[in-house]
């Protein structure tokens, strides 16, 4: 109690700051932005450019990797002030979709405060490692003090690049200050089981091995690894089917949660909708690496996808966003599936701790238009309204969602790239108001997206945003900008 109050005065809901890094000319993809205990922010990227700061664009262990793409990460002083400091983790050239829908440059904190990074990576490995390098794409895992960007320790998790997936990965830490890892493998052109995981100094093999018995086969692992860098157990969730892909993991007590989405159903489980389609699962795991439960949900209709995309957490209560060709049936629904089959809408819903089953489920769509394929990962929940806030991408063609009451709606879209503003209420899903806005000037120009938010105290929040000349250069040439302003100026 002592320690919380103590991280509660180090909050101060009316900070005001804003730090742009990049010189717009070339790609920096947001990756993850987490606020931590000590009112900091640690902040993750891909960048196509080494990024200047503190008047050097060297980091501060001159990692920088010259290729295309280097993952990046930085911390920003409590006052939103300045970059106390900026690393490089590894080069990732090997092939970075413009939207990645999960944060594939991880990063999470110790109970001391020291960071935890958990990135794919290609290239030269580093030195003074725990472990070598041993292949040309491998798991960089890594512990830093968060006030100086001190290695405490590194090392790489190696895997059989044939088996490797470059997605469905991501770290978490746990109460005994336990890295809990979180990756794919895949069974290849000519399939088979996969018995030896990942690679890590003290890790066993994997008690439960993979299916392996489709080409090309997804699916996926857990790996716990200690705070010391040793490794202490991982396992495989078996699944027949082909593909099998998760979004995030979360870690509460001595519970796993997995959300993903797969084909057929894992062993021992029952209820996928459509056997060989691609529909979305909740899987809560113990500490022995096997599932307690496994929950499936979307449409039973054939020749459709029901799929997850982002998940975030607050209040005892996961949000799940994802898109639907097909309407699903559910109690909770305040706001129904739009236009005809296969025609493709957000779905929104939530679930409690413990439970496999979304108590609600809510669409956002139109009769006439399809949604985005992309959007930004930009939902949080804020505890001062106790809602679920964040933005999508609009329609296309600039129309409104419809099926949704006038009165909750405001705001309109007359340039490209229009963008809607949504806030959620926590406990039944019903829309508290949906505000459209523009994404750009007349003509596409000076485009700004929104792709993570986060609550750091008191209703402040820390937004990462992505700024792009202009529409048509939007996937090529961006540059970054992480702001946060009073809990009061918030809509």
């Amino acid at each position: 109690m002592l320690l919380n109050a103590y991280f509660d005065s180090l909050c101060d809901p009316n900070v005001r700051g804003n730090i742009r890094l990049g010189s717009g000319t070339k790609m920096i993809i947001p990756m993850s932005t987490k606020t931590l205990r000590s009112g900091k922010t640690v902040v993750t990227a891909i960048t196509e450019e080494p990024l200047v700061w503190n008047g050097t664009s060297d980091g501060i262990h001159a990692n920088h990797q010259n290729s295309t793409f280097n993952a990046v990460t930085f911390v920003i002083d409590r006052h939103f002030s300045k970059v106390l400091w900026l690393d490089y983790l590894g080069e990732m050239s090997y092939g970075i979709e413009d939207w990645p829908h999960d944060p594939i440059v991880s990063v999470e904190e110790f109970s001391n405060g020291d960071l935890g990074y958990f990135v794919l990576v290609n290239g030269t490995g580093r030195a003074s490692t725990i472990n070598g390098k041993q292949n040309n794409v491998s798991y960089y895992l890594g512990r830093y003090n968060q006030d100086t960007g001190a290695i405490v320790w590194q090392g790489y998790a190696n895997k059989d690049n044939t088996r490797i997936a470059l997605s469905s990965y991501g770290l978490k830490i746990n109460d005994r200050d336990e890295m809990v890892l979180r990756f794919t493998s895949n069974a290849g052109a000519t399939p088979s089981s996969d018995t030896v995981g990942l690679s890590f100094p003290s890790l066993p093999t994997p008690q439960t091995a993979s299916n392996g018995s489709v080409t090309n086969q997804t699916e996926v692992g857990i790996a716990i690894i200690s705070g010391d860098g040793e490794g202490k157990i991982q396992s495989f969730f078996p699944n027949p089917g082909n593909p099998t892909e998760t979004v995030d993991h979360f870690v509460i007590g001595d519970k796993i949660y997995i959300f993903g989405n797969t084909n057929t159903n894992f062993v021992s489980t029952s209820g996928h909708p459509f056997v060989n389609e691609l529909r979305s699962f909740i899987g809560i795991a113990n500490i022995n690496l096997t599932w307690d439960s496994v929950g499936y949900f979307g449409t039973s209709a054939s020749t459709s996808q029901t799929f997850i995309q982002y998940v975030t957490y607050g209040n005892g209560r996961f949000f799940i966003l994802g898109k639907s060709t097909n309407p699903f049936s559910n109690a909770g629904t305040l706001y129904p599936f739009e236009g005809l089959g296969l025609n493709r809408n957000y779905f929104l819903a939530s679930s409690a701790i413990n439970s496999t089953t979304p108590n609600w489920f809510q669409f956002l769509g139109s009769t006439t238009v399809q949604v985005p394929q992309i959007y930004p990962n930009a939902f949080t929940y804020r505890s001062t309204t106790d809602e679920f806030l964040g933005e999508l991408l609009a329609n296309d063609d600039g129309s409104q969602f419809t099926g949704i009451p006038s009165n909750l709606v405001t705001g309109s879209i007359q340039n490209p790239l229009g963008q809607v503003r949504a806030k959620l209420d926590t406990q039944t899903g019903q829309f508290k108001t949906l505000e459209y806005f523009n994404g750009s000037e007349a003509g596409g120009n000076n485009v700004t997206t929104l792709t993570n938010q986060t609550e750091i105290c008191r209703g402040r929040l820390v937004k990462t945003k992505f700024l792009s000349p202009n529409s048509s250069s939007v996937t090529s040439i961006r540059s970054l900008e992480v702001s946060t302003r009073p809990a009061s100026e918030e809509p």
